[in-house]
C-alpha cells in the first residue's frame, strides 16, 4: 500500500511539473516571471510614444537577435517615465534596430526602456565607458 501511494505522489507531482513547464513554453517565452513589472501607461495603447531620452539603466548584453529586432539583457531594477521592473534576464525589443550594431555580447550597457505600443521597448541604448 505504500508503495502504491508513493507512486500516485511522484505522479501528481511530474504532472505538475509538465504542466507548469507546458504553461512556460506556451507563448510567454522569456517573459514568463515578470511579478516585479510595472508598465503605468498600459492603457495608454501606445498614445505614450515619446520615450525618456536618458539611458539611465545598467545591464549586460546576454544576445542580439538583428532578425527579430531584439536584445537580451540581464539588468538590475529598471525605471522610467512609464516601466518599472525588477532585476532580471528578459529580451526585449529595440526602438531602433541600428543600435543592436554598437554592442556585442558581453558589453555593460546603459539603456532606458519605455512603453511603446504596450510593450517594453529599448528605447536608448550605449555602452557602458
Amino acid at each position: 500500500m505504500n508503495s502504491t501511494f508513493f507512486m500516485l505522489v511522484a505522479t501528481a507531482g511530474f504532472a505538475i511539473l509538465a504542466f507548469n513547464a507546458s504553461a512556460a513554453y506556451q507563448g510567454k517565452g522569456d517573459m514568463g516571471n515578470m511579478g516585479g513589472m510595472k508598465m503605468d501607461s498600459m492603457e495608454n495603447s501606445g498614445k505614450n510614444d515619446s520615450p525618456s531620452n536618458a539611458a539611465v539603466n545598467e545591464g549586460e548584453v546576454k544576445a542580439i537577435d538583428k532578425a527579430k529586432k531584439n536584445i537580451t539583457l540581464k539588468h538590475g531594477p529598471v525605471k522610467s517615465k512609464t516601466v518599472e521592473m525588477t532585476p532580471m534576464t528578459m529580451t526585449f525589443p529595440v526602438k531602433d534596430p541600428s543600435m543592436l550594431s554598437k554592442v556585442k555580447v558581453g558589453d555593460k550597457v546603459k539603456f532606458n526602456i519605455d512603453n511603446l505600443e504596450n510593450t517594453a521597448t529599448v528605447t536608448s541604448l550605449q555602452v557602458k565607458k
